[in-house]
């Protein structure tokens, strides 16, 4: 390995000289950290290698129809990780690992893939690129490093990682090169209307239920520019839903006309803070920067974290932290793309041209 060697080559390489891995992803995973992991492991079962795949919640309702997800285990606090190096992917900081993180922190060596520009570049070697749209298009990087085929297997995992961390490919950090990579996986048997079905229109009813009070309660500020929701352990009890159900919520507010930013806000069952997740649809607007203060992170368009202290107080000060970043955003125009990665990270990569059946030399390969 060479210090200036990209970190994707550095990756492959590696990938080649070991036997046995350990695939990690973050808490509550979506599409894209089940969706990677999944296409990870299969690429490494066709080179004959051996792969475990862990996570600390289980593998979400609208993700388990992807190929290979039963192979994805919550290990016991006992299961101690394979020999071998850990992958994690698409998670920021090592304590997004949940339950995990103590065992891989004590692995000898830990690389880190990711596109969340809050990424603090932690393990061993890592590869961070925010101007990827998710780190599905990485991983698909990296399968071409490796002269992995991509099968249908493997296009519906990375195809559903990519679908759902560009919205349907509606945020800004939908390029050119993410409906090249969207198009090479549709032709190696991803089927979208499919991907979009299992998805996005197989809710259980009590998702439903829960969604009809969660948007009886939300709120608006006077100037329209502010919308935020709120979930109470309540209403997951009378609704008999779980938090994987009110994955999606937050667009509701944040799809409102007029509205920059939007919060949800999801109360711990204890009543001891509040977990939030944040939406930006104003580029001017840096909702990352809003959860950084409580050690939270993401996208400068889509971020999260957690808020100790009691939920009214807790809600209060975040909300008055909102409304502070719109402010000192100013009257800067709407992003129409409403980004969840909006600003230089993407815009730096509009209009590059990229061969689709290799990875482009004028794309940006992320950092060492």
């Amino acid at each position: 390995m060479t210090k200036d060697e990209p970190p994707v080559l550095r990756i492959a390489r590696l990938l080649r000289e070991r036997r046995r891995f350990l695939i990690c992803g973050h808490v509550r995973p979506d599409a894209d950290c089940v969706g990677s992991q999944l296409a990870l492991a299969a690429a490494l079962d066709r080179m004959g290698k051996a792969a475990e795949v862990w996570l600390s919640d289980p593998v979400p309702a609208n993700c388990r129809f992807l190929p290979g997800s039963a192979r994805i285990r919550v290990p016991e606090d006992a299961w101690a990780p394979p020999a071998g190096p850990a992958v994690v992917l698409d998670t920021p900081r090592p304590e997004r690992l949940g339950r995990l993180a103590e065992r891989v922190g004590s692995m000898p060596l830990v690389v880190n893939i990711d596109h969340h520009p809050s990424n603090i570049r932690w393990g061993n070697v890592h590869w961070v690129d925010p101007g990827a749209s998710s780190t599905a298009e990485l991983v698909m990087q990296l399968l071409k490093e490796l002269g992995v085929a991509v099968d249908r297997e493997i296009a519906l995992c990375l195809y559903a990682g990519i679908v759902t961390d560009t919205g349907r490919f509606s945020y800004s950090n939908t390029t050119p090169f993410t409906h090249r990579a969207a198009a090479e996986l549709i032709e190696g048997g991803a089927d979208p209307g499919e991907i979009a079905e299992r998805i996005y229109a197989s809710h259980p009813a009590r998702k439903v239920r829960l969604l009809a009070k969660v948007l009886g309660g939300m709120r608006l500020d006077p100037g329209g520019e502010f919308a935020w929701l709120r979930i109470t352990p309540t209403m997951y009890a009378e609704t008999g839903a779980t938090p994987e159900d009110a994955d999606g919520f937050i667009n509701y507010a944040r799809d409102i006309a007029g509205v920059r930013a939007a919060a949800l806000f999801e109360e711990a069952p204890d009543g001891a803070g509040v977990r939030v997740s944040l939406r930006s649809r104003d580029a001017a607007v840096d909702v990352n920067a809003v959860a950084a203060r409580w050690g939270g992170g993401g996208h400068r368009g889509a971020a999260g974290a957690t808020v100790a202290g009691p939920p009214e107080e807790a809600i209060r000060r975040v909300c008055d932290e909102i409304r502070g970043e719109i402010a000192r955003a100013g009257g800067a125009e709407r992003d129409p793309r409403r980004g969840e990665t909006a600003g230089n990270d993407v815009a730096r990569r509009r209009g590059r041209r990229s061969a689709p059946l290799r990875i482009p030399e004028d794309r940006p390969r992320g950092d060492a």
